[in-house]
């Protein structure tokens, strides 16, 4: 099973479902996965599903930031969704709550 997949909304918003480790061993997997999907598809939203994730490190919190960065870089509204209480106690840590879009 992939770490990654990507598909588009009815509504066109890119969605990328993560799930398992999120880390380095697989985390310029990932990014690359997530930059080649806003690249080509030019999507007006990037929304990024936690809900599969069952660890993320400090690299796999950097995957995040950088997806944020390519969708705003390409002027597509980015939101992280469902994330576990975890995956929630971890970015409340890191101060990216509002970032990601879930304040």
């Amino acid at each position: 099973m992939h770490e990654a997949s990507v598909d588009t909304n009815d509504d066109g918003a890119l969605r990328v479902t993560l799930r398992g480790e999120i880390d380095f061993t697989n985390a310029a997997e990932i990014h690359k996965i997530i930059t080649d999907a806003v690249s080509e598809r030019r999507p007006a939203a990037v929304r990024v599903d936690l809900a599969g994730v069952t660890f993320i490190d400090s690299t796999g919190i950097g995957v995040l930031v950088d997806a944020m960065r390519v969708a705003l870089a390409a002027q597509a509204d980015f939101r992280v969704e469902n994330p576990t209480r975890r995956m929630l106690d971890q970015l409340r840590t890191t101060g990216l709550l509002t970032a990601f879009g879930l304040e």
